[in-house]
């Protein structure tokens, strides 16, 4: 699991020839907590800069003079070897957006920005990059295992990146006011907010109230926040039920498929037990037959209701 303070830390270089879009996605990374966010506007200078700092993402403009996005991806390929960054394309033309994910970029971002979605494809690209550079520092640990862990966390990872692509973008805005909730910064805030809103309310501040004793506007405006906080809540959960529901499927075909497999294998042990003249003893755990039996998921959820039923005959 990657730590959400080595996400922040990570190293951004921010790539794009017009100053108003480097200026708004620094301050939204910035502002987001991001620690080591670089800039230049001059794209010939960064394969110097990737030697100099190993950056782990790009957020590069590919409509660019002199030299655009894909001539700095083919520059990159050279000089990075197996640490080629995440690249993640800026781009206004639908049109650049294959070619730019055959040039080796992961992701793209479209202008003018969504910055919701601009640092939700950053924190993924970022945690995908981590998770690949943890796994291959452990590599020498157990290879073979290693191999089947970096393989399983690639394919995860990239359905989880895929899950968050196909969300509108009012789900996005739920995700991230459900996330900030949760954080003892929202605590911090209001208790901040409260003893403030006392304070000037006393009349002791030189401030005439607007809201005395019992504070009937912050009642109000608090109610109302949590009304809404409440819906976005929902909303996040309604997202995490449906996913539960597809990871609880996957979980049941794959069960299934193990099963059947077993039956399979424990038939064929039978037949060669029988081919090469094998008896099996009565306490034998071989000689249950019952195994050799194809499990049905319709029996088994009615034996579970069943015993239930025999349990619990009240509920």
């Amino acid at each position: 699991m990657v730590n959400p303070v080595d996400i922040l830390n990570a190293n951004i270089l921010i790539v794009d020839d017009e100053e108003h879009n480097i200026l708004l996605l620094e301050r939204t990374l910035h502002g987001a907590g991001y620690t080591s966010v670089h800039v230049t506007k001059n794209p010939r200078i960064v394969n110097d800069l990737f030697r100099s700092e190993r950056f782990d993402l790009l957020l590069l403009d590919i409509q660019m003079p002199n030299m655009d996005g894909f001539q700095v991806m083919e520059g990159l390929k050279v000089i990075a070897g197996n640490d080629y960054p995440q690249i993640l394309v800026i781009t206004a033309e639908p049109s650049h957006k294959l070619h730019a994910l055959q040039a080796g970029a992961k992701d793209f971002i479209s202008k003018p920005f969504d910055l919701v979605e601009v640092l939700t494809r950053v924190h993924n690209m970022l945690e995908m990059h981590l998770l690949y550079r943890e796994t291959e520092e452990h590599k020498e640990d157990n290879p073979a295992l290693s191999n089947i862990i970096e393989r399983n966390i690639r394919k995860i990872i990239e359905l989880r990146a895929q899950s968050m692509r196909d969300q509108s973008v009012q789900d996005r805005i739920a995700d991230t006011i459900t996330s900030f909730s949760g954080r003892m910064a929202f605590l911090y805030v209001h208790i901040v907010w409260f003893l403030l809103w006392i304070v000037l309310n006393t009349g002791h501040v030189g401030i005439h109230p607007f809201d005395p004793f019992p504070y009937g506007l912050l009642t109000m405006t608090v109610s109302l926040e949590a009304i809404f906080l409440s819906t976005f809540v929902l909303i996040s959960q309604n997202l995490l039920s449906k996913e539960a529901e597809r990871r609880a499927d996957l979980d049941l075909h794959t069960g299934l498929l193990t099963e059947h497999e077993l039956t399979r294998v424990l038939q064929m042990l039978r037949a060669i037990q029988n081919k090469i003249g094998i008896q099996n003893t009565e306490d034998n755990d071989l000689a249950d037959a019952d195994l050799e039996m194809e499990t049905k998921p319709e029996d088994v959820l009615a034996e579970i209701e069943r015993l239930q039923q025999r349990a619990f005959p009240y509920r």
